[in-house]
Order: C-alpha cells, then structure tokens, then sequence
C-alpha cells in the first residue's frame, strides 16, 4: 500500500524519517485524487506516524472533497495526540484555508 517509503505513489510522493512522514501532495487536492489520498493517508495513520507534513509546495487548487479530506485527517490526528502540518501552502489555497478560518485549525504555513 504505502509500503514504498521514499518513493512516488502514483501522484503522491512520501518520505518517511522514523515516526515523521512528509508527502508531497502534487499540483491539485481535488475530487479527482481523493479517494486514492484518503487511502494512502489511512494506511499512514494506522502505520502510527506521528508526525504528518502535507507538502503543498506544488499545489495550486483545493476544492470541498479536498478540504474535507483535510479536516478529517486533521481531526484523526489530533485525537491520537499526533500532529498534522500543511507546509509550503501557495497562495490560492492558503487563501481559501484563511477566507474559511482553517489555517491554524490545520497548521498551515504558507510557502
């Protein structure tokens, strides 16, 4: 599943340094990837990575499913006391993070 640490899964690429993980999340976050990110993230937390970085260096549009997927993975990782971390967020979708006061609720930094 994710088993290929270091590597690109399919659009995503992951890198793991112990309990950190740091996966870049690619030009979109949108309906199209979610259900393959849903999974790869899934299988991360039952992994027991206690730290995730979403590496948004590269991305450019964000729409509801994406949104969604991010509040839920940041509400699974909160309650295990595990920490979630948006990185490098470009402007457009720090944006949107900020007109719907999410970007401290999610950790984000901008890029």
């Amino acid at each position: 599943m994710y088993g290929a640490i270091g590597t690109a899964v399919s659009r995503f690429s992951l890198e793991r340094n112990g309990n950190k993980v740091k996966l870049a999340i690619g030009a979109e976050l949108t309906v199209s990837c979610v259900p393959e990110l849903r999974e790869l993230l899934c299988a991360i937390q039952d992994d027991g990575v206690l730290e995730l970085v979403l590496d948004f260096s590269q991305t450019m549009s964000l729409d509801t499913a994406g949104l969604s997927l991010l509040l839920a993975t940041g509400n699974g990782f909160s309650q295990d006391g595990r920490s979630l971390k948006l990185a490098s967020v470009q402007p457009p979708v720090f944006s949107v993070l900020e007109t719907l006061h999410l970007e401290k609720r999610l950790n984000a930094e901008m890029g």
